[in-house]
């Protein structure tokens, strides 16, 4: 009876591949993406955004804690008037209030004044002191600004913009009692005598070139100053007027700037009547800055080397804090003349994973750089890798590492991450220039491919010189947008894999480039896109797609479509690695984990993390070590558990794990490695797929750490034909079982 029960178990095993459990390797400090924030002194501060989320700090920004909001309603505003008395606006049509520095919340609801009104929208949130406030919330085409005299209990409607057309209120600033209001048209702007209480119509910004205002400040009592978005992709150039009138006729102030002069200012702060600054992006998710001397008659721009848009400020003097894309926050102590990235984790997506021996790196979308010391298992921030969004890395090395920009951008490292400098200089930002891919066929030959102007055309750059210097070497017209990857087999063979199912590939270090052949796609995948690609072995490669799989084996000459039997899908394979030549992981957009076993004779599927995650990028090192990077930051892997000996010793033990064996298949011996997380009586076993035991490789005590052991068929003294058999670790109660194959 015992014995067909493990014969069971060994079919079992055949059918179903056990996959190792993940868990979070990596959390984000910042977990969803932040839509507002403010400091009420160079330590204090908090940030809010979606599901409810806020954030406190008392260091400067350097560290957050999360506190319990009490909802899971988006936050777009928040607003402090000390260490102790705060606000926050949900988009549902809320306001939170705390009066102990966040640690309790209260939520009131005000949408119920309106209650045909559906409220989606709050874009402004402000007290001038602890009883009056001002919020614009209401939906798309009913716009309300509402007033409290009781520090937010109760609300009642003191203005409105319901039209036929989008209209809504950005900003609002007062000066004593004086109040003006500005926002998305050019004769929307009003102006309050009383605190609030009623409003008059301003005079009209008479400028064909109107871009929506987004923050506006009272100098003095006549002097107030508007500052909004252009908009490159338009010609609308960036939109600051002044008024030294109360409103009454306004001046375009904007014509003195001469650099990047149609970019977007979310928001602005004046330290004194003279001296102001405006933040925001130039649509292309980098840093752009205002400033003005002169109380806003004149004004330059500049931009910081970080791969971020702006979208809030708070100032104290000339400290300024402003925050961008997922919560990131740049600090200046100059008034803006230089940043500094605050050191901690977002949200942001992981979009380039690697780990080289110890080592485990990984950047986001936004350029933040993070390291592992330990095998992937602990992560920190370690640089911000500079401007332009990071889409694809590669490291040849445990210490020298690329990573590739939009905008044709390229930047290295040598140390690992601390430190990056620019080795392809970066182009105009007047166009979307997107990432193709990077990779190395060796130490001195690297490849890179993108797209510039707006898509249509695909740019491929090479380096000789171990990445020093990059050479733009062919131009061709390409599909119109841009997705996949590159695979560089050695120095002369590199395949580029894109959308459309377009593979273009060279055989002399890109002297020449032809499409390669694709053979055995089933009707209808013409327009499929590529995603990514892995090299695996000296000439094999496997490739994926939404949702396919193609395989080469001749260096990326041809490729052939993979009949992988797997159903159910419903998004793309996304991201795809390999250990050595048997085993390789694919990371798919809907969490779904797929393994290649045999060098993908067989492939099987886990959905545990189906709903969970967006994989973007994985990588899986020598020992079958798996680690995936997400949409939202998080990094889930195996988890290694280390244990340092004397000297330069380090035993890897992995929690009991038995590693697939390799070469497999194999012929004439194979080796066979495990990891012991304690010292036990130990056995492993060789099976064929009846249950019948055919060789006992280990039979005794051992200590906890690595072990390997070799196979060959003449191991138990038995002629073994061709096939599948099965090897069992076991280990006191625990045991694993894994399968290999004989080819004679």
């Amino acid at each position: 009876m015992k014995t067909k029960s493990f014969i069971i178990i060994l079919f079992l095993f055949i059918s179903q591949t056990v996959f190792p459990q993940l868990k979070v390797l990596l959390e984000p400090d910042i977990k969803e993406f932040m839509r507002d924030m403010y400091f009420v002194n160079t330590s204090v501060g908090w940030m809010a955004g979606s599901k409810g989320f806020i954030y406190k700090t008392t260091n400067g920004g350097s560290s957050w804690v999360q506190q319990v909001s009490g909802v899971t309603k988006d936050i777009n505003k928040i607003f402090f008037l000390n260490e102790n008395t705060g606000w926050a606006g949900t988009l549902a049509g809320s306001v939170l209030k705390t009066t102990d520095g966040g640690a309790v919340w209260t939520e009131t609801v005000f949408s119920t004044i309106r209650p045909l009104v559906t409220f989606t929208l709050m874009d402004i949130l402000q007290f001038t002191d602890e009883n009056t406030g001002f919020i614009s919330a209401g939906a798309l085409k009913s716009i309300f600004l509402l007033k409290t005299t009781n520090g937010g209990t109760n609300w009642s409607v003191v203005d409105s913009l319901v039209s036929t057309v989008d209209r809504r209120w950005y900003d609002l600033s007062f000066i004593g009692s004086q109040g003006m209001t500005v926002g998305n048209k050019n004769n929307i702007q009003k102006i309050s005598k009383n605190l609030g209480q009623t409003w008059a119509l301003a005079g009209t910004i008479n400028d064909g070139f109107f871009g929506m205002q987004k923050s506006v400040h009272w100098l003095d009592p006549q002097t107030v100053v508007t500052m909004g978005e252009g908009l490159e992709f338009s010609g609308v150039p960036t939109p600051i007027y002044k008024s030294v009138d109360t409103g009454k006729t306004w001046t375009k102030v904007s014509t003195s700037l001469t650099f990047n002069k149609y970019d977007r200012i979310k928001d602005g702060y004046f330290k004194d009547p003279q001296n102001g600054v405006g933040v925001g992006n130039n649509g292309f998710s980098r840093v752009f800055v205002v400033n003005t001397t002169d109380a806003g008659a004149t004004w330059t721009s500049s931009t910081a080397d970080f791969a971020v848009g702006l979208q809030a400020i708070s100032g104290f003097g000339d400290t300024l804090f402003s925050m961008g894309s997922s919560g990131r926050i740049l600090k200046s102590n100059n008034f803006g003349t230089s940043w500094q990235s605050l050191p901690y984790k977002t949200a942001a997506a992981i979009y380039g994973l690697e780990l080289k021996k110890d080592k485990g790196f990984a950047v986001t979308s936004n350029g933040d750089f993070y390291y592992s010391s330990d095998y992937g298992n602990n992560w920190q921030y370690r640089s911000s890798t500079g401007a332009n969004n990071a889409y694809s890395m590669t490291f040849v090395n445990d210490s020298v590492g690329f990573i590739h920009k939009e905008n044709r951008h390229i930047v290295k490292t040598t140390n690992a991450g601390l430190t990056w400098r620019t080795v392809l200089e970066p182009v105009g930002f007047n166009s979307r220039n997107k990432v193709g891919g990077i990779a190395f066929g060796d130490a001195n030959t690297g490849y890179a491919w993108m797209s510039l102007n707006d898509y249509p055309n695909y740019f491929i750059f090479k380096s000789t010189d171990a990445g020093e210097t990059w050479n733009q070497i062919y131009t061709v017209s390409g599909p119109g947008y841009i997705s996949g990857n590159l695979v560089a087999f050695d120095a002369n063979n590199v395949t580029i894999l894109g959308p459309d199912r377009w593979v273009l590939t060279t055989t002399d270090g890109g002297a020449t480039w032809a499409q390669a052949a694709q053979n055995g796609f089933p009707d209808g995948f013409t327009n499929k896109d590529y995603e990514d690609v892995v090299k695996f072995g000296e000439s094999k490669a496997y490739a994926i797609g939404i949702p396919f799989i193609a395989y080469t084996s001749d260096k990326g000459q041809t490729w052939s479509y993979v009949d992988h039997g797997l159903t159910g899908f419903d998004s793309s394979f996304y991201t795809i690695s390999f250990s050595g030549d048997t085993l390789g992981v694919i990371g798919c957009y809907d969490g779904s984990i797929i393994k290649a076993e045999h060098g993908g004779l067989s492939w099987s599927v886990d959905s545990t993390y189906r709903g969970q995650y967006y994989l973007f990028s994985s990588d899986i090192n020598e020992k079958g070590k798996m680690i995936f990077g997400t949409s939202s930051g998080v990094i889930i892997g195996e988890e290694t558990v280390i244990s340092v000996g004397t000297g330069d010793e380090a035993e890897l033990l992995n929690s009991f794990n038995l590693e697939q064996n390799y070469p497999n298949p194999f012929n004439p011996e194979t080796k066979i490695g495990y990891s012991l997380n304690s010292g036990s009586k130990v056995t492993l076993t060789v099976y064929d797929v009846l249950g019948n035991e055919v060789a006992r490789l280990v039979d005794g005590f051992q200590s906890a750490g690595n072990h390997s052991v070799v196979f060959s068929p003449s191991s138990g003294g038995k002629t073994l034909s061709s096939g599948v058999y099965l090897y069992r670790l076991q280990c006191g109660a625990q045991s694993k079982i894994n399968k290999m194959i004989y080819l004679q």
